[in-house]
């Protein structure tokens, strides 16, 4: 299904595609801000998840109708122990816990809250771009 919308949204012309990119662009920055204000309720010290929060962002994809929204990466991920070679992903901990701390997730269950507003929101730009 996921496959036959992407056909279908890469089909339309580019003012139309224009007009719907924008609002998918605002609904990725604007769960990218929630995720970072979850993240904030969580703070034990400044500086306990300040380049996790840092790390929160809403990246353009492969297409003009595609946001990513993303967490962690280089700036929350670590050598675990000096020269071994193994990373660790602080921000994975956070979400999913880890053997020392409990999970703290602020990633997947802020987009699960906004999931359905989100997309009403992109579906109300289809249709008037459609009009």
């Amino acid at each position: 299904m996921a496959d036959d919308l992407d056909g279908y949204l890469q089909s339309l012309p580019d003012r139309v595609t224009d007009q719907i990119s924008g609002v998918i662009k605002h609904q990725a920055e604007r769960l990218s801000k929630a995720q970072k204000h979850a993240l904030q309720s969580f703070e034990q010290a400044p500086s306990e998840s300040g380049s996790l929060e840092a790390s929160c962002r809403a990246e353009p994809g492969e297409s003009p109708l595609e946001f990513i929204v993303k967490a962690g990466g280089d700036q929350t991920t670590t050598e675990v122990r000096s020269g071994s070679g193994e990373e660790f992903d602080y921000g994975l901990a956070f979400e999913f816990g880890t053997k020392h701390q409990p999970a703290r997730p602020f990633f997947f269950p802020t987009y699960n809250a906004m999931r359905d507003d989100m997309q009403r929101e992109i579906n109300e730009a289809i249709g008037k771009a459609l009009e």
